[in-house]
């Protein structure tokens, strides 16, 4: 079995989290590129008679919050990574 480092975890951790927000905003300009064309052949989008209408509002707004979580989640991990290379350089510097 191999053995993963900090480093490893956390670099797929960024990997991860960078493919699920270009994931939602891939999602979410499908879901406006969809509404737009059914737009412009006259679809009505404002009923909420059946699932048939309302499935574009909740991927869009599940994109939309998924892109905003995995953004913030995305910040976190870099801010992570640059304080842990930040301190590493003060600890090799001190050790001189």
């Amino acid at each position: 079995m191999v053995q993963s480092t900090k480093g490893d975890l956390m670099k797929r951790a960024i990997v991860i989290t960078a493919s699920v927000l270009g994931l939602s905003i891939a999602a979410l300009l499908l879901v406006i590129a969809y509404v737009s064309v059914g737009r412009s052949f006259g679809q009505e989008w404002s009923s909420l008679d059946g699932p048939q209408p309302v499935w574009p509002a909740v991927v869009g707004f599940g994109s939309m919050n998924l892109a905003a979580l995995s953004g913030a989640t995305l910040a976190v991990l870099v801010l992570v990574v640059v304080g842990r290379e930040f301190s590493r350089g003060r600890n090799a510097k001190s050790r001189r």
